[in-house]
């Protein structure tokens, strides 16, 4: 006995949803630039999104420690994440070693391969010009870091930013030690101990074992005239920029041009190698 066909009505919805789903674009990212340290152990994929939204992600020796992970702002002038183009690039190696006045080692090596990537935002009709800004990755075989850096330009003489667009998504689930942030009375904790996924909002430097027992700490450096950065977990345990807040406002108000402090990834096989990593300094 043959079996009852679906109904005129079933059949047109289901038919209707096939050529829909036909019709959407690929979700894809499609990749913008690379570098890797200078021992091939570290590398960072710049890659746009969906909507031209921007995002980075790391490998350490071809195996993903950092997943695709946004980059932006929302400034008083409008969210700038979105609609990125890719000007320019450029790529330096540096290799120098200076003597500490004082300090654990008298001599440190500072060794990294830059990339230098510039990107223009659309435009929106009737304007001229759209915002620019670089993204500086420095990365060296024990970590990353990088910077947002604003050039002097027509479409934005000042920035307000209420918030920092920045992610770091770890690729596997991890152990965490984090104090919070944001606290009433003060600014000093015992460290918890826990799952990434218990995360609520945190100070850095934030340390991370891999269950594949990498190590990572996330931190900042250079942080001149900026809010302090915090890290709040989001859906699928992203860790999200989240500034300091200001008694005035926007957290930070800067005129161009200037620079964004580092945002730090240290990667270790062991906890003693975030300790004796000398990325920060």
């Amino acid at each position: 006995m043959a079996p009852p066909r679906p109904s005129s009505r079933l059949f047109r919805l289901k038919l209707a949803f096939t050529l829909l789903l036909a019709g959407l674009p690929a979700a894809h990212a499609a990749e913008l630039a690379r570098v890797s340290s200078p021992g091939d152990v570290l590398t960072v994929t710049l890659e746009s999104q969906h909507e031209g939204r921007l995002a980075y992600r790391v490998e350490r020796n071809g195996e993903a420690v950092i997943a695709p992970s946004r980059l932006g702002f929302l400034l008083d002038s409008g969210r700038l994440e979105r609609n990125l183009a890719l000007t320019g690039q450029a790529r330096r190696s540096v290799d120098e070693t200076w003597e500490q006045p004082w300090g654990e080692r008298r001599l440190t090596r500072n060794h990294y391969n830059e990339l230098r990537a510039s990107f223009t935002e659309k435009a929106p009709s009737g304007v001229a010009h759209g915002r620019r800004f670089d993204v500086v990755f420095r990365v060296y075989d024990d970590g990353v870091g990088f910077r947002y850096e604003f050039p002097q330009q027509p479409a934005m003489q000042q920035a307000r930013i209420n918030a920092e667009l920045t992610e770091f998504a770890p690729a596997r689930p991890a152990t965490a030690w984090w104090i919070p942030a944001f606290e009433w009375n003060r600014e000093e904790y015992l460290y918890h101990r826990t799952p990434l996924n218990q995360i609520g909002t945190a100070q850095t430097p934030l340390t991370l074992r891999s269950d594949n027992g990498l190590h990572l700490s996330i931190h900042e450096a250079a942080l001149v005239d900026y809010a302090g950065m915090n890290l709040a977990r989001g859906d699928g345990d992203v860790l999200r920029a989240a500034l300091t807040p200001s008694s005035n406002g926007a957290p930070v108000v800067r005129a161009l041009p200037f620079n964004t402090p580092w945002r730090t990834l240290q990667v270790g096989e062991k906890a003693g190698d975030l300790v004796e990593s000398s990325l920060i300094l």
